[in-house]
């Protein structure tokens, strides 16, 4: 069961507020823009409701970031992101058993990178980029967008779908409300907090969790117990705005 299980399956993790703890985007405004505190959370919060893309928001939060400070920023992001509980067991055990294993994130490259090379990590990363451009400017650029939908910067969808074209099944790991379209095209999905929410209410099956000891326990019985891994489900929805996530539903 081990050896079948594990080479049946791929994994994805989102970065921001589920393999680490915070919305490394959101504290690093806070810190280094002016009225940050108070302009990252509006900006949160019009993304969440559904007044402005994903896209969109983070246009409107690399422009509140200092140009001059990228260094400086990717440090103290460095030095103030915690890991979620349990992540390094959940590492560990994917690596032992040599489940191809990608971090996808609507984060930024420029701090991902170093908080990953801090803790010894060494994984894929599918992020949106940000580079400085002299004397004083950022430049987003979204290298896994999608080639004609704009609602986010990177297509989490499609790069889950597409990234890897073999016969594994997808694992999705997430958090947010910026994770759905992943969590709709993605063959088994674990939740918490907004995403959690999603799935309840948009009837996708999920296996909530907080840290990730449930995580790690329900890959384990996959792959090293004698449970059976969940029965292929129907992919995407009708009613989404996600091309990928419609296409799957209609296939």
């Amino acid at each position: 069961m081990s050896l079948s299980s594990a080479k049946a399956l791929r994994m994805w993790v989102d970065f921001d507020g589920t393999l680490v703890e915070p919305n490394v985007a959101i504290i690093l405004v806070e810190e280094f823009a002016r009225d940050g505190k108070r302009l990252a959370h509006q900006v949160d919060e019009e993304l969440h409701s559904g007044k402005i893309t994903l896209r969109e928001a983070w246009e409107r939060q690399v422009a509140l970031l200092p140009a001059d400070r990228m260094a400086e920023m990717a440090s103290w992001a460095v030095a103030n992101t915690p890991f979620r509980s349990g992540a390094k067991e959940l590492l560990a055990l994917l690596k032992k058993h040599e489940v191809p294993t990608s971090i996808v994130s609507g984060g930024l490259d420029f701090y991902i990178g170093p908080i990953l090379q801090r803790a010894g990590i060494d994984l894929p990363v599918y992020s949106d980029a940000l580079t400085f451009r002299p004397p004083s400017s950022l430049v987003l650029s979204h290298p896994f967008g999608h080639a004609t939908c704009r609602l986010c910067g990177i297509c989490k969808a499609q790069t889950v779908r597409d990234a890897y074209p073999d016969d594994r099944r997808s694992i999705f790991a997430g958090d947010g409300s910026t994770d759905k379209y992943a969590a709709e095209v993605a063959d088994i999905v674990f939740a918490r907090r907004r995403l959690k929410t999603y799935c309840e209410e948009s009837g996708i099956p999920h296996y909530p969790f907080e840290d990730f000891a449930p995580v790690t326990e329900q890959l384990r019985a996959w792959f090293e117990g004698d449970e059976p891994l969940p029965a292929p489900r129907q992919l995407g929805l009708v009613r989404s705005p996600c091309p990928i996530s419609r296409a799957l539903a209609e296939a």
